[in-house]
């Protein structure tokens, strides 16, 4: 199964610009990632009026979009799945980088901005690493929201290299 770190912040902090960083810079080193984003106020996931929108309003349990480069598959739930729930859905990547569920267990790497992070997040032990423009004391490593490649290559050491997965054996695995 993919390792799955979540991304964890205050509104407004930079966490879907970071994760798009992070997904940027793993993919050219050959690795599979996916993104998975807490909506924890809900979403559409088409328009209002759309034949798909429509389908789900009509009640489908399942509406399947798909397209020449992407399929999307929005399904119905009872209850909000968990992370751990959700990453057992995802085939076939190394690495699930989520934005959000900050109340979940795992690995969490937290987003602190000068102006829009008045308080840390309590975090206990699932503090993997900080990422912050301003000082930030902490027994965690801690980067920079501008220099992509060292958190990157903390991501890589920590979460992908100690599961056994390179982008060799990725790759020699799909064939």
């Amino acid at each position: 199964m993919a390792a799955v770190v979540s991304v964890v912040g205050h509104a407004n902090t930079g966490k879907t610009t970071l994760i798009a960083g992070i997904i940027n810079s793993l993919a050219a080193r050959g690795y599979r990632v996916a993104a998975v984003k807490h909506a924890a106020h809900g979403y559409e996931i088409d328009n209002r009026g759309k034949d798909s929108w429509q389908f789900f309003q009509a009640g489908a349990n399942r509406v399947v979009v798909v397209g020449p480069e992407s399929l999307t598959v929005h399904t119905r739930h009872d209850a909000e799945p968990t992370l751990a729930e959700l990453a057992g859905m995802i085939e076939d990547v190394d690495l699930i980088l989520a934005e959000g569920f900050k109340s979940q267990p795992g690995p969490k790497i937290e987003v602190l901005r000068q102006g829009f992070s008045e308080r840390r997040l309590s975090l206990g032990s699932d503090l993997a690493a900080v990422v912050s423009d301003m000082p930030v004391g902490n027994d965690v490593p801690v980067f920079r929201p501008d220099k992509i490649e060292p958190l990157s290559d903390f991501i890589e050491s920590r979460f992908l290299q100690n599961s056994g997965l390179s982008p060799l054996t990725s790759q020699m695995s799909d064939r």
